[in-house]
């Protein structure tokens, strides 16, 4: 009624209010069915894609969609979910270049319909690659790796964020006004080589102008600029039309280098990606200013190595038992502390509290070991400030070879120490919560269970994350998850103890870790009352009162790494989310168990695709009018060469696997077509095989088109196969591509049987969406049918069922003589059980039919 009231307080006609939002809004709004057809779309989607709206193409809305995503909005039914949806999808502008937006759909109610909207997130994805690409540079310059390996690292980053750009970085020694070289690594080595040496000068190019002239030099068409007279035959003999440069300049202004960007068309850069060349070079400064201050470290090095015996700023000497007997007068203008006063152990007192027993430490063991001293440590000024120092020392020794006099000096390193400390805080800790990240967490942990410490004491590990996280998203929208994820990691930080480390590993998960523990007890301990602290803390917000922490804890062993120490708390999380029975698990051998029993699974299944031992079994589907064999279910047997033949349980795992379940389905697929071409062959009429798959293994490509291929090849009809699905299939995967498929396959002759008929959801529903030929009434009914007159009446009314609806009825998991008895009774004629055959070889299957008696175990 609000909708319409404004409509009349506006004077609008009934539903132009509708048309006018939906037209004004920036966002994309459009409506699609559950194939992916558009029924509707607003003014900004027309705009933005330039899309036709023709009512003949309503999938020609997917035009605009990137091709890596076109296949999963394609056939919404099966990418969808009941709930509202969220995906990352690329949309292609009118101009041709492609736009990341976040997809959020949800289903109108009581329709096949879907309600859809896109918002802009381009900005947020290209933050986020350049964060990660700025991370790992950061993290190369922190942990002092080669400045030509930074600069190729800043090279691809620069040609990531800048389509179709091959980027060079080349070195400038301002003082000479040349360039030194530099790195181009997909560039030609000519390009590089060529201006090693030459002066930098506005006319050499972009970037000797860019170097000369401090600016940005734009050069779209090579062939017609004057600023390429002399190396315009080079850049051309290469493909290279374009080059735009800019100078990298440090923080006093002085040249470093240049950043090249070459293209192979003639073109200039829009705002955008001016834009991504202002983050690329701020990177590269930082980089290349620390290599600066490390080459300056390392000439200052050499000149007190080469110097009258490391002269330097402030020289000191001392007695062989550490006695200061001297220091410079400049000791004194820096600390305020008299020289006289400095002697013996009176510098100490300007040391930073935390920082004197560290340094004592290392200059003790130093006088009893004669090794050189190189210490670093704060100094407090006399204004009360603190600078970073660095003291070197080394002995003078007697004749005998005893420490006569040690001397020294002292050196400010506070910049660069400062720096040092910046670049790795960048690299070390999590942008969003700024608590540590993953990387610095598992240096952590590696520490903590070096053999010297774990000798002594055991560590903890917790992982946490948050029940129902997602519901948060979907609320709230993603800047309301990370304002949960701040405020979550607030209160952990808020929590933890001093001695305990705590860290954001991604996404929702955070985790912790407790050194010096006693026992799981301890653990459980400390793990349930950070848990209830978190839970009560959560309650206060609005946005994170329906979340709640649960934690995967685990405790190192002598032997664990790091990796295997986080793998138990995970391994103990994950139980602990299938169980949703409490709040904390401790890592177990069970969980263990079950863990490595799905790894020898998965393992199994390789090794029996390795070496060719699967074998498929077939358990016969018998005729209840005459006892003919009509047709078999072929299910998977494991033929171990010292084991024998294993059940399909051994390698259970295996079959729900991403790649080894389809590799299992391809190898069953093509024995069962052998099987069948060879009873052909020998005389066994056998009319079909029935092949159980799973929804992935159904919708893969190339399936139907394999599958019909390998029949032709055979010479054997398409209603020699018939497929198996389970109802869980079509509710959990419920999607047009299944649909699809499966009309594809049934028009080509091939049944379709629905296994575990009535125990699932909607079954009726099945039967009318999809081209089901044949089901099976589950055993569960036909379990005690002789007494149990519910199941009778399921059994009889399934049976009438399939006859109206002109489908096979397969009773399965018939034992005795009366229940194959009531069943064809009732009207039925197929059935499939013990009483008739277990599952046997394929040998076994051409005697027993041929010879019209049961082999083997029957009854």
């Amino acid at each position: 009624m609000e909708f319409e009231h404004v409509e009349k307080l506006l004077g609008l006609p009934t539903g132009k209010l509708s048309k006018i939002l939906t037209d004004t809004v920036f966002d994309f709004i459009w409506v699609v069915n559950d194939v992916g057809s558009l029924i509707y779309g607003n003014k900004s989607w027309y705009d933005f894609t330039g899309c036709s709206a023709e009512p003949s193409r309503p999938e020609g809305w997917l035009d605009a969609v990137h091709p890596d995503e076109t296949c999963k909005l394609r056939n919404l039914s099966k990418t969808l979910s009941p709930a509202v949806w969220e995906k990352e999808a690329r949309f292609r502008r009118r101009d041709g270049t492609y736009v990341w937006h976040m997809l959020r759909m949800c289903p109108i109610p009581s329709s096949r319909y879907w309600l859809g909207c896109a918002i802009d997130i381009q900005d947020q994805i290209i933050f986020r690659e350049r964060r990660s690409a700025q991370l790992r540079i950061l993290e190369m310059v922190a942990r002092g790796a080669e400045i030509q390996d930074v600069l190729a690292e800043l090279c691809l980053y620069a040609e990531h964020l800048l389509s179709g750009a091959r980027c060079s970085i080349l070195l400038v020694d301002a003082q000479e006004g040349v360039f030194t070289g530099g790195v181009a690594p997909t560039l030609p080595p000519a390009i590089v080589g060529a201006i090693k040496g030459v002066s930098i000068r506005t006319g050499v190019g972009s970037c000797g102008t860019a170097a000369y002239e401090k600016r940005d030099v734009i050069v779209s068409d090579i062939a017609t600029d004057a600023l390429w007279f002399d190396f315009r035959e080079l850049a051309l003999s290469h493909g290279l039309h374009a080059c735009w440069s800019r100078p990298i300049l440090s923080s006093a202004g002085a040249v470093l280098a240049t950043f090249g960007f070459y293209f192979l068309e003639k073109r200039a850069p829009t705002l955008e990606e001016m834009s991504s060349m202002d983050a690329i070079t701020h990177v590269a400064s930082l980089a290349l200013e620390r290599s600066h201050v490390a080459s300056a470290l390392a000439e200052s090095e050499e000149h007190y190595r080469y110097s009258v015996e490391l002269n330097s700023q402030i020289p000191w000497t001392a007695d062989p038992a550490g006695n200061v007997l001297s220091v410079s007068p400049r000791l004194t203008a820096w600390t305020g502390i008299a020289e006289k006063d400095a002697l013996g152990n009176g510098w100490q007192k300007a040391l930073h509290p935390d920082d004197i027993k560290p340094t004592l430490v290392h200059w003790h063991e130093r006088l009893t070991s004669g090794d050189p001293v190189d210490v670093q440590y704060r100094m407090r000024l006399h204004d009360d400030t603190y600078r970073w120092m660095r003291a070197r020392a080394a002995p003078r020794r007697g004749a005998h070879g005893d420490i006569i006099r040690w001397y020294g000096t002292l050196e400010d390193v506070h910049e660069h120490k400062v720096m040092e400390d910046s670049l790795r805080r960048a690299a070390y800790v999590d942008e969003l919560t700024r608590l540590p990240n993953r990387r610095y967490f598992y240096q952590e942990l590696h520490q903590a269970l070096r053999p010297a410490v774990r000798n002594k004491h055991a560590t903890g590990l917790l992982v946490f994350d948050m029940d129902d996280f997602k519901q948060v998203n979907g609320r709230f929208g993603r800047a309301g998850g990370n304002a949960v994820l701040r405020l979550f990691a607030q209160y952990v930080r808020q929590l933890v103890k001093p001695n305990e480390i705590a860290a954001r590993l991604g996404g929702d998960e955070f985790g912790v870790i407790l050194k010096d523990v006693k026992d799981e007890r301890e653990v459980c301990t400390r793990a349930t009352r950070l848990t209830a602290a978190l839970d009560s803390y959560l309650k206060r917000s609005t946005r994170a009162r329906n979340c709640r922490a649960s934690v995967g804890c685990a405790i190192s062993t002598p032997h664990d790494t790091a990796d295997e120490l986080f793998k138990k708390a995970s391994l103990a999380l994950y139980s602990l989310k299938k169980t949703k029975q409490r709040k904390v698990q401790i890592f177990t051998p069970e969980i263990g168990g079950r863990d490595r029993q799905k790894n020898d699974q998965i393992e199994l299944a390789w090794d029996s695709l390795r070496f060719d031992w699967i074998v498929p079994y077939y358990q016969p589907k018998v005729s209840l009018l005459d006892d003919r064999v009509v047709g078999v279910e072929a299910l998977i047997r494991i033929s171990h060469p010292k084991k024998g033949i294993l059940p399909p349980a051994k390698i259970l795992a295996a079959l729900d696997h991403p790649h080894a379940g389809g590799e299992l389905g391809d190898r069953m697929t093509s024995l069962i077509i052998q099987d069948l071409k060879a009873w052909r062959q020998n005389g066994t009429c056998v009319d079909n095989v029935a092949l159980n798959v799973s929804a992935e293994y159904l919708t893969r490509p190339d399936f139907a088109r394999r599958l019909l291929s390998g029949l032709e090849h055979a010479r054997l009809a398409s209603a020699s196969i018939k497929l198996e699905i389970t109802e869980r299939v079509l509710i959990e995967e419920l999607s047009g591509d299944i649909r699809k498929a499966l009309i594809e396959l049934r028009e080509a002759g091939i049944g379709i049987s629905l296994d575990d008929f009535g125990t699932g959801h909607a079954s009726l529903t099945h039967l009318q969406r999809f081209p089901i030929s044949e089901i099976k009434i589950d055993r569960s009914f036909i379990k005690g049918l002789e007494s149990d007159s519910a199941n009778a009446a399921i059994v009889k009314a399934l049976v009438r069922l399939g006859g109206d609806l002109n489908i096979d009825v397969v009773a399965e998991g018939i034992e005795t003589p009366d229940q194959a008895r009531l069943v064809r009774m009732w009207g039925g004629t197929i059935a499939q059980g013990y009483y008739f055959g277990k599952p046997m070889s394929a040998d076994k299957l051409s005697r027993f039919v041929r010879s019209r008696h049961f082999e083997g175990d029957t009854k």
